[in-house]
């Protein structure tokens, strides 16, 4: 990837897992599913959401370089062998959703998974909240 590749890339610059370390995936946005005209669309969105690097991504699915990038593009086929662990990669289950959509079904977080996802966010946002203050006192020091 060239520099001004790196400049445009909507990847998240941070450290990738050294190896595949299995996530409960969760559901993403059911308007960004709605989106998705087609399977590979979500297969996409799915690493998009990740925001994983390609290249990491990629390389634990043992998928070669063209054949990812004719992919990304919206080109080629995804191997369904290896959709399972591509949502255990990114941690998200966009695929199965938009086929879940597509068929006309429903999917549903159980209570304990939306229990365990709003006390996540929770935990999150004082996190963050935490980080704004220390910054701010630094800046104020």
């Amino acid at each position: 990837m060239g520099q001004l590749d790196k400049a445009n890339s909507t990847e998240v610059n941070r450290p990738q897992p050294s190896a595949v370390t299995p996530q409960k995936p969760r559901m993403v946005d059911w308007a960004l599913v709605s989106k998705c005209e087609d399977e590979l669309q979500a297969v996409v969105l799915c690493v998009h959401m990740s925001g994983l690097k390609h290249e990491w991504i990629r390389d634990q699915l043992g998928i070669d370089k063209g054949h990812w990038t004719r992919l990304m593009q919206g080109n080629g086929n995804f191997p369904t062998q290896k959709r399972t662990q591509l949502m255990s990669i990114c941690g998200n289950v966009a695929p199965l959703q938009w086929e879940n959509m597509r068929l006309g079904y429903q999917m549903f977080e159980n209570q304990i998974d939306r229990e365990e996802r709003e006390l996540r966010e929770k935990l999150a946002a004082i996190e963050a909240q935490r980080e704004m203050m220390h910054s701010g006192f630094l800046k104020a020091a």
